[in-house]
């Protein structure tokens, strides 16, 4: 229906052994109904990239769109998060995140969403997704579609911890702050 999210670029500047490599994420499509997340890297500063590496580890023929990507800048470690939806025959779509803990040359995928939802083509959806990650803590942010409301979820995933909480629980209040550098608090 339209652009199916943009290519996003990280570099890893971690003391791991990944260190300088570039990576771009990016979905593709494989034929009609079937967009995969892909990924290429380059190990010399842009100069040559890999063949695209398919993040998602489904069976071909399904829907992955919307990815971002993060680099863990304490121990090189990539996370992706994108929309997917391999798990139905319809257009429910559930939130995963593809993990690389070995400079992008493989991935495990985990569905971090609580419950699929159905976008629709009457209501912006958007690429609204996001990921950061630093020493094992990783936050993604993600869009949701309930009818005609659009929410926005995250969830923390403790690596180092193995805690995986959803969020599920509401902010006691909101407050808008001084627009630098995020006016959320």
């Amino acid at each position: 229906y339209r652009a199916n999210g943009m290519p996003v670029t990280c570099c890893d500047i971690s003391q791991s052994p990944y260190r300088g490599q570039v990576y771009i994420a990016y979905s593709d499509s494989a034929g009609p109904s079937d967009h995969d997340i892909k990924f290429v890297k380059s190990t010399n500063g842009g100069l040559n990239w890999t063949s695209p590496l398919r993040v998602n580890n489904d069976a071909a023929g399904k829907e992955q769109f919307f990815p971002w990507m993060t680099v863990d800048q304490k121990n090189g470690h990539i996370y992706i998060v994108f929309y997917d939806r391999r798990n139905y025959s319809n257009s429910a779509t559930d939130v995963y995140v593809a993990k690389s803990t070995n400079g992008g040359s493989t991935f495990t995928n985990f569905v971090i969403s609580e419950s699929p939802f159905v976008p629709v083509g009457s209501v912006f959806f958007g690429d609204y997704t996001n990921i950061t990650a630093y020493n094992g803590r990783v936050r993604p942010i993600w869009a949701r579609l309930q009818g005609n409301s659009i929410s926005v979820l995250t969830a923390i995933i403790d690596f180092s911890s193995g805690v995986n909480s959803n969020g599920n629980t509401m902010p006691s209040e909101f407050k808008l702050e001084q627009n630098f550098p995020n006016p959320f608090n």
